[in-house]
């Protein structure tokens, strides 16, 4: 055992030590850039539930109210939503990126289509069929629960 210790410290004492060096730069270059990197997630995945929490604030997670043109109100709060969107998009992992896609897609066509008339129509109570029919159309046909399961849906993401 002893001769193999000799012979590892006399080749440490004939070949140049830069390369290990070099190598130990590279390592630790290497953490920093880990180290910035999950800092700017962390700090992608604030700011989204930050925008979310304070722009859509009457409405989600609790419903406090539904606001007076509701249209206007989403598609007003969506282009500083969509920058969040594309920052926090960088860190989505490649086999999430498409329902994460398709998520804030739905989000947005939601704010886009949903009126005034449509939340009225669905306050009105609806004709008695058969009575699991009903609740379940209602639930699918309901904003708020379709706008809050959107929103879920887009936050699911910052969990990763």
């Amino acid at each position: 055992m002893e001769e193999y210790l000799d012979q590892i410290s006399r080749y440490f004492e004939t070949v140049p030590l830069w390369p290990f060096f070099l190598l130990g730069v590279v390592g630790l270059v290497a953490i920093a850039v880990e180290i910035v990197n999950r800092k700017r997630r962390e700090q992608a995945i604030d700011s989204f539930r930050y925008t979310i929490e304070t722009e859509l604030a009457s409405m989600y997670p609790r419903h406090i109210r539904w606001p007076e043109n509701v249209n206007q109100y989403l598609c007003a709060r969506l282009p500083e939503m969509q920058h969040n969107f594309e920052v926090l998009r960088i860190f989505i992992p490649q086999d999430q990126l498409l329902s994460y896609n398709t998520a804030w897609n739905k989000y947005c066509d939601f704010c886009r289509n949903i009126t005034d008339e449509i939340c009225a129509a669905s306050e009105q109570p609806a004709n008695i069929q058969s009575g699991n029919e009903t609740t379940a159309t209602a639930d699918e046909n309901d904003p708020k629960k379709v706008f809050h399961k959107l929103v879920s849906d887009l936050l699911a993401f910052t969990n990763i």
